[in-house]
């Protein structure tokens, strides 16, 4: 199974080398089929490469440098090309053929007998002849290489286009966590509460990674493991009293790169929407499962009778649908969020698939 994949991939590396190939074995066995082998391979190099000059010349000078530049010099520069190409390798395999013919080397079909006997030129057969092939060869890499220029230019637009995307998209989270963060530390300082200071000593921690890692696209896994772990550890500095509150980890490799602030909009829906800080009947229930094939974030919480008719509307704000939309940008169809409600509870599974 090695090798097929490898030719495989070797073709998809470099495919005018696989099409050039082809083209001469096609030649080859077409000549072979009136001349011996020797002969046959003569020929096919004759016919073969000037094709690849005027390939090369299109390919790799006439159409990135001068198309976009001037299109009437492009144009001028295909023809001056063409019939000084077309005229040479006419030329030289009139000039070939003829010695070949007569050393008794080279044979024709008979119609091409016949057409020699009665002395008819070859000069205008090979020229009609190369400037069919030329023409041909200089047209299909014209557009071959507009097509793959526009194809390039089309994932270059698209990668920007996710990058500003996402850039935006991360940009909210920031502002809004730092929002809820400071509400909770003004509330805690307007009742003079003694943990004050500890939450202050958590903000710091989860600030400094907000500001200081979340600026790289992606980050290690348990530095997101972290963040979690110290906000919840900054939200139970709000409550009374123990809470239902559980954070499960089962992390096959830490250094796993994922992108940062992905699972805290979850989180913090958890402490908002069960409203475990003033409720003893409460719970939050967070799960983090991570191996080489796949990695699983749950999220399940308690809905309050009193929240349970607008429990749909406020979570389509920010955090909900900017996981989707990161995620869609960031994984396409290798990444799946679900959502299962009941009267009792709300749960979001997350699932990244490697």
């Amino acid at each position: 199974m090695k090798k097929p994949s490898a030719i495989l991939s070797l073709i998809q590396r470099y495919p005018a080398l696989f099409a050039w190939v082809c083209i001469y074995i096609i030649f080859i066995l077409s000549s072979s089929a009136h001349q011996n082998i020797k002969v046959a391979f003569l020929l096919a190099n004759t016919t073969i490469v000037p094709m690849i000059v005027l390939w090369a010349s299109t390919r790799y000078y006439l159409a990135p440098k001068v198309l976009h530049k001037n299109t009437g010099m492009f144009f001028g520069g295909c023809v001056i090309l063409l019939l000084v190409v077309s005229t040479l390798a006419s030329e030289s395999d009139l000039l070939i053929s003829s010695k070949l013919y007569h050393s008794g080397q080279l044979h024709f079909p008979p119609e091409v007998e016949a057409a020699i006997k009665r002395g008819d030129s070859q000069r205008h057969y090979l020229h009609a002849k190369y400037s069919i092939l030329l023409l041909t060869t200089m047209a299909v890499t014209t557009i071959s290489w507009m097509l793959d220029e526009r194809k390039q230019q089309n994932l270059l637009q698209r990668e920007h286009r996710t990058q500003l995307e996402l850039k935006y998209l991360r940009a909210q989270i920031n502002p809004h966590f730092l929002f809820n963060a400071l509400n909770c530390i003004y509330s805690l300082t307007m009742t003079q509460d003694s943990k004050a200071p500890d939450s202050v000593l958590k903000l710091s921690e989860m600030l400094r990674y907000v500001t200081d890692d979340c600026r790289s696209d992606r980050v290690p896994l348990h530095k997101e493991i972290s963040y979690i772990r110290n906000y919840i550890d900054f939200q139970r500095i709000r409550m009374e009293e123990e809470a239902d509150v559980q954070f499960d980890c089962q992390v096959a490799d830490p250094n796993c790169k994922i992108p940062p602030m992905l699972f805290q909009p979850m989180v913090e829906n958890c402490f908002k929407h069960s409203s475990i800080i003033s409720r003893q009947d409460a719970y939050i229930h967070i799960s983090l499962q991570q191996d080489d094939k796949r990695l699983l974030f749950v999220a399940d919480n308690s809905i309050p009778a009193t929240q349970r008719q607008t429990q749909n509307e406020e979570r389509t704000g920010i955090g909900l649908n900017n996981v989707k939309q990161r995620l869609q940008l960031l994984f396409g169809d290798k990444a799946d969020v679900q959502v299962q409600e009941s009267d009792n509870n709300y749960r979001i599974e997350l699932c990244i698939k490697f």
